[in-house]
C-alpha cells in the first residue's frame, strides 16, 4: 500500500490497518510520520529533492542551485542518498515472507512512498520483472510519481543497470 501521512494514519485506525505487518514511513526533518504497532517500522529522514548526479552536469546543477536556494532561506534539505535506497531493499527481503500488508507513506504519498514500493515490488517479484513492478505500483496508486532519483539509487543496489528506472520511464510516455 501507498499513501499520504494523513491517509496512512487514518487507515491505521481502521480494521483494515490491522492486515499492516510492516511500514516504511518517510518524512523530511519538519515532517511527520505515522505511528504504528506494526511489527515491522523503518523510518527514514529525508526530503523531496534532487540528488546531486555528477554523471548529469546539468541535472546536478539544477539540484544543487535547488539546496542552494533552501539554504539561503533557512532550509536545509536533504536529499535521499544510496543508503536510503539500501536500507528499503534489506527491509523488503527482511518482510517478504509476511502474511499481511506493507505500507509506504511520506507526506502525499506520492513521490518518496511510491519509490519505496517500487524498489520493494522489485526486490519480491526478481531481476527481470521491472516492467510488471511499474504496472503493479501504477495500478495501486495511479496518482504515483516515483521519485527518480531514489529510484535510480535503488536500481544501482539491486544491479538491475537501469532496467527499473527505463521501465519507469516508459510507463509514463
Amino acid at each position: 500500500m501507498v499513501r499520504g501521512y494523513s491517509e496512512a494514519a487514518m487507515l491505521l485506525r481502521q480494521p483494515e490497518g490491522k492486515d499492516v505487518q510492516a511500514v516504511i514511513a518517510i518524512r523530511g526533518v519538519h515532517e511527520f510520520c505515522v505511528e504504528s504497532e506494526a511489527p515491522h517500522f523503518l523510518e527514514l529522514v529525508f526530503d523531496d529533492v534532487e540528488v546531486p548526479d555528477p554523471a548529469d552536469p546539468l541535472r546536478m546543477h539544477s539540484a544543487q542551485a535547488k539546496l542552494n536556494f533552501a539554504a539561503s532561506n533557512g532550509v536545509v534539505l536533504t536529499p535521499p542518498t544510496v543508503e536510503h535506497a539500501r536500507q528499503i531493499i534489506e527491509f523488503a527481503k527482511a518482510v517478504q515472507h509476511l502474511n499481511g500488508s506493507v505500507l509506504c507513506h511520506c507526506g502525499a504519498g506520492v513521490s518518496r512512498s511510491p519509490a519505496a514500493a517500487l524498489l520493494c515490488l522489485a526486490v519480491w517479484n526478481g531481476d527481470g520483472r521491472e516492467r510488471q513492478c511499474v504496472e503493479e505500483l501504477l495500478r495501486v496508486r495511479p496518482s504515483a510519481v516515483p521519485h527518480r532519483d531514489l529510484v535510480r539509487l535503488g536500481d544501482r543496489v539491486l544491479d538491475r543497470n537501469g532496467r527499473l528506472l527505463d521501465s519507469l520511464s516508459a510507463m509514463r510516455q
